[in-house]
């Protein structure tokens, strides 16, 4: 366990700071940061808050680069869920560490994880063995294929179960799927819950969905969710291109969060959610990886490249929202109100980025700092990865995550065989 961190620099609520820093870790937290000019192993490297992924899934990574050529809904109901629905717990924890693995290298600390329909027990047990913070649930939905959909009453028992085996710092949230997956029962049972518990789901996120009839008799996916009492400062909603009048208004004043998934808007052909207007608006916008099948990359540093690049086609926000809405921002719409920040009595959630000598030449005349080192290519450069003051990374090692129960190629071909079984054969179409 790293007590104190000597290091070049730091970014700290999104401006750079250099000259030399000790950072000094206390019981999970942060003692001190002070400057002074640092010699020893972290010397050339630069310390930077955890990055938050605010929607992720962690039971897809092993379906990465087997669903391919889709739009959304084709690309869920013929590959997506039946991969899931195929899931042994061996192979979901396969998934899961591969994620972790990928997660932890790229500079992530925190995390919310959409989960699967079942065996997520096994899912909570791998955050909480791998020292991650999370929040994590169980996709529920009761609307679609028997082989991917349970009726409420199980789903109420698992998310009982789900909840029972959180801990340490692994909380739940709800996760219902999207509307067109979730009946009325449902979104019933999800309005009953009492404020600060975390839920999220999919919106508006394709053309498709908003053809919908359920969703066009409400005039809109974001409509459709607030009059069923899924809006607030408690609800992340991942995506949110295609609002229709007046929903802009409803984010607003209701204090939801969007998550800006622009990997996967593009490579499922789905479209660019307007972020300048959301930002001009006083939305709160993270920005997050999504499902390595639909984005390849685990990459937080890379996605927030892509949504820089493509919020300039207007105009775009400033540097330092960008980097908050990975850090900071991020971490206060999952409730974690002293995470996100290097700074004194904030938790230790910390990752070391080490330029190389060029990098740091061109660093000294970079007119935007840091923007230069978030479109570096983090997983090529991150040396130390550190939660609450434990090390999750370092080096190419994962001191905290067991090792895999299968070789990876034998869990991807079996969920491939047990998917080709499932009833009326999805995979062929």
């Amino acid at each position: 366990m790293e007590k104190v961190l000597d290091v070049a620099g730091i970014i700290d609520n999104g401006k750079f700071f250099t000259g030399g820093f000790s950072i000094e870790v206390e019981n999970g937290h942060i003692g001190s940061v002070t400057g002074r000019k640092t010699t020893g192993k972290w010397k050339n490297c630069i310390a930077i808050p955890g990055l938050i992924q605010s929607h992720i899934h962690l039971g897809q990574t092993l379906f990465r680069g087997m669903a391919e050529g889709r739009t959304l809904l084709p690309w869920l109901e013929n590959r997506i869920w039946p991969f899931e629905a195929s899931h042994t717990p061996d192979t979901l924890a396969v998934s899961v560490i591969q994620s972790l693995k990928e997660l932890f290298s790229s500079g992530c600390t925190g995390l919310l994880d959409m989960g699967v329909l079942r065996h997520s027990e096994v899912t909570v047990d791998i955050l909480r063995r791998s020292g991650a913070r999370a929040l994590t649930g169980n996709s529920l939905m009761d609307v679609g294929p028997d082989w991917i959909t349970e009726e409420l009453s199980w789903l109420k028992e698992e998310t009982e179960r789900v909840i029972n085996s959180c801990g340490d710092l692994v909380t739940y949230a709800y996760t219902p799927r999207f509307a067109l997956s979730c009946s009325e029962r449902i979104w019933e049972w999800l309005a009953g819950l009492p404020s600060g518990i975390k839920r999220t789901t999919h919106a508006s996120e394709s053309p498709d969905e908003i053809r919908h009839p359920s969703v066009r008799e409400s005039n809109g996916n974001i409509h459709f969710l607030n009059r069923r009492g899924f809006t607030g400062p408690d609800t992340l909603l991942a995506h949110c291109i295609y609002l229709q009048d007046g929903e802009m208004k409803i984010l607003q004043e209701s204090g939801t969060t969007v998550v800006h998934c622009p990997w996967t808007n593009l490579r499922l052909g789905s479209g660019i959610a307007d972020i300048p207007a959301m930002n001009s608006s006083n939305i709160r916008v993270t920005v997050a990886s999504d499902g390595a099948p639909c984005n390849n990359r685990l990459d937080l540093a890379g996605d927030l490249r892509l949504a820089m690049g493509l919020a300039s086609i207007k105009k775009s926000p400033g540097t330092e929202f960008w980097f908050n809405s990975t850090t900071q921002a991020a971490a206060l719409a999952l409730g974690w109100k002293n995470t996100g920040r290097l700074a004194e009595n904030f938790t230790a959630d910390i990752t070391l980025i080490e330029p190389s000598d060029d990098e740091w030449e061109e660093l000294a005349l970079a007119e935007d700092p840091v923007r230069y080192l978030l479109e570096l290519i983090w997983p090529e450069r991150i040396v130390l990865t550190m939660v609450a003051g434990r090390t999750v990374y370092r080096n190419g090692e994962f001191p905290t995550l067991p090792s895999l129960p299968m070789k990876l190629s034998k869990a991807r071909q079996l969920i491939l065989d047990r998917a080709t079984g499932i009833p009326g054969d999805p995979l062929s179409r």
